[in-house]
């Protein structure tokens, strides 16, 4: 077997009095009893309670040496709490878990059996015992790091990983919300570092009561979130596709509009459908070239003849496209607007690398990379 490791084990807690206690005390016999384990830290982390849970937590540090408490004065964020305990961890590994005890602390083993081949080990929920709503904010969220950060994990918030603390002191994190998870997970990536993930079981909860759904907590993340990709972790490549997408959107809306305009407000076009597409996508092509040129590609140069017709032998393939695509589709007797929507779809990876690399590539400017 290996030689035992040192670890940091913390634990954020915000008004947990009636949790605390039996989720330091199953922490402390795990860390007693795991062979993988050699020398240990116990820290709480109290963000701020309201409740007992600071009176709690000293007399835990009181009664065990292994166990010590850092105390915010108010109540900074998970975001804050998990930086807090990041830095004051003193061992070569760090654990952290939440007080709520959602989870049980013995699977700390299953993380460990995978040190040292991976620099990060990091659960996911399996099942999540969670309400109905909750469930679907934690899709839509993955999906928002997935498509805006490329992070690709099963449960970024599960409160469950094991990591260096080499690799995470070294970190400088910008989050103080429910955002420090993704952010965390996305610069371990970036570094390179070799992340194992781990199915872990999930309790429903016992006591007290859940923060991370209030929408003040839900609004800060988002607000996180859009920070940090107009910052540092935001790619240039990736922040244009993004605006490229939403000048798209904006597009779409005009393209609908006057197809609906033409469709349903004029009877001479009920059976033409694919003239009023041609007409209703023309229509949003003049937006396209001035918000895609200076929001989308940074050009602040006048706009040049060349620029005009590349962008309009862009304009002619993308239509070339939509209307064989309507064509096709509506043959195949796939209802007008859902037709529509297709067409959108299949132009969209053409028209971006077309207009990056072809439209718009000898104007946009040079962006220092970091």
């Amino acid at each position: 077997m290996r030689q035992p490791i040192s670890i940091t084990i913390f634990f954020p807690a915000y008004n947990e009095q009636d949790n605390l206690a039996s989720a330091v005390e199953d922490a402390l016999r795990v860390a007693e009893e795991s062979p993988y384990i050699g020398d240990y830290e116990i820290v709480i982390i109290n963000d701020g309670s309201t409740d007992a849970t600071q009176a709690i937590a000293e007399r835990l540090a009181a009664e065990n040496e292994r166990v010590r408490v850092i105390e915010h004065d108010q109540n900074r964020g998970y975001g804050s709490a998990l930086k807090t305990g990041l830095a004051a961890a003193t061992k070569d590994w760090v654990f952290f878990t939440d007080a709520d005890r959602q989870f049980d602390i013995v699977e700390l083993q299953n993380l460990l059996v995978h040190i040292p081949i991976h620099d990060a080990v990091i659960a996911y929920r399996a099942p999540r015992r969670d309400p109905f709503m909750r469930l679907v904010n934690a899709k839509v969220w993955n999906l928002l790091n997935k498509s805006l950060f490329g992070l690709r994990v099963r449960d970024i918030d599960c409160a469950f990983k094991l990591l260096k603390r080499t690799d995470v002191q070294s970190l400088h994190l910008l989050s103080r919300g429910a955002m420090i998870n993704a952010e965390l997970l996305i610069k371990l990536k970036q570094c390179g570092l070799r992340i194992k993930e781990v199915p872990v079981s999930h309790l429903p909860r016992l006591h007290g009561s859940p923060t991370g759904a209030k929408p003040s907590v839900i609004f800060r993340a988002l607000r996180e979130m859009v920070m940090l990709y107009g910052g540092e972790l935001g790619g240039v490549s990736h922040k244009q596709a993004m605006k490229f997408m939403a000048v798209g959107v904006v597009n779409t809306l005009i393209d609908t509009s006057v197809y609906f305009l033409l469709t349903r407000g004029l009877t001479a076009f009920a059976g033409h459908l694919v003239l009023a597409k041609l007409l209703s996508f023309l229509a949003g092509t003049v937006s396209s070239l001035n918000l895609n040129r200076r929001w989308t590609f940074g050009v602040r140069t006048p706009l040049s003849l060349a620029e005009v017709v590349r962008f309009y032998a862009i304009v002619s393939l993308v239509l070339l496209i939509n209307v064989e695509s309507m064509k096709f589709l509506l043959r195949a007797g796939l209802y007008d607007l859902g037709a529509l929507l297709l067409t959108v779809v299949f132009t969209f990876g053409a028209s971006f690398t077309l207009s990056k690399f072809w439209v718009f590539r000898k104007t946009q400017p040079r962006v220092a990379q970091p």
